[in-house]
């Protein structure tokens, strides 16, 4: 009987980091400019009153995309770009964005461009915590269970989305109080928290959390596909063929 193979990772040594880092700017925007509508859709989810806008995702997306059009699924995409893109391409970026940030900074100064700030890294610093372990371990299982011929990227694939939806049920409750403090401009995350529970009960703390996860699974698995591809492209060539895939 044929012995499993093990997933194997392709360590940092292994890559030609100038290809690792050429190809990974332009799958990064990849992914963000095919998962942003859903992004944003879940934080208008999360920032209103109940329901008295939107019933849940796919009444948000019909609605936005009926007053708004294709344009509003974007609606604030370029400011995202300012974490990919330095030179030209940044005094770019802020000739397209700078009354929104003279808006910003005339209402609440710098504090404005921080506000959300705690809460953000109580959301994202767990998420990506979770995240990597969980996609490890269900990449593991998945090998376990799958035939020996069955190509490991097929189980990265799955084993993204099962990480990211396992990651985004876990930090929701934290991704609506941000959600909440960055967009009525409140300071205290425990605040948010009390007055959220006051108003819509531990119910609210699931909010947008379908969205998130339908965001997320494509997220997830052009990632998960993505960086094991961008690994494969950037291995040393003395390395390829020891690999399997």
């Amino acid at each position: 009987m044929q012995q499993k193979r093990n997933i194997q990772i392709i360590e940092w040594e292994d890559l030609d980091k100038r290809k690792f880092y050429s190809f990974g700017v332009f799958m990064t925007m990849a992914i963000r400019a095919t998962v942003y509508p859903a992004t944003l859709i879940r934080t208008r989810l999360q920032v209103q009153k109940g329901k008295s806008l939107y019933t849940g995702t796919y009444d948000a997306f019909c609605k936005i995309l009926r007053a708004e059009g294709l344009r509003g699924l974007y609606r604030g995409f370029m400011v995202t770009t300012f974490t990919l893109i330095s030179g030209q391409a940044y005094i770019t970026t802020y000739e397209l964005t700078r009354c929104i940030i003279g808006q910003i900074f005339a209402a609440d100064g710098i504090r404005g461009f921080y506000r959300g700030y705690v809460a953000s890294l109580l959301t994202y610093i767990p998420n990506s915590a979770v995240w990597w372990p969980f996609y490890h371990f269900y990449a593991e299982q998945l090998s376990k269970m799958a035939p020996s011929n069955c190509p490991h990227l097929v189980l990265q694939a799955m084993a993204g989305p099962l990480a990211a939806a396992t990651a985004s049920t876990v930090t929701n409750p934290m991704d609506v109080i941000r959600a909440r403090v960055q967009v009525e401009g409140r300071t205290s995350v425990t605040e948010t928290f009390n007055q959220l529970i006051r108003e819509e009960g531990f119910w609210g703390m699931t909010k947008g959390l379908s969205a998130r996860i339908i965001s997320s699974t494509p997220t997830a698995i052009v990632m998960a596909v993505g960086y094991e591809t961008l690994k494969k492209l950037s291995l040393r060539p003395e390395l390829v063929d020891s690999r399997h895939w």
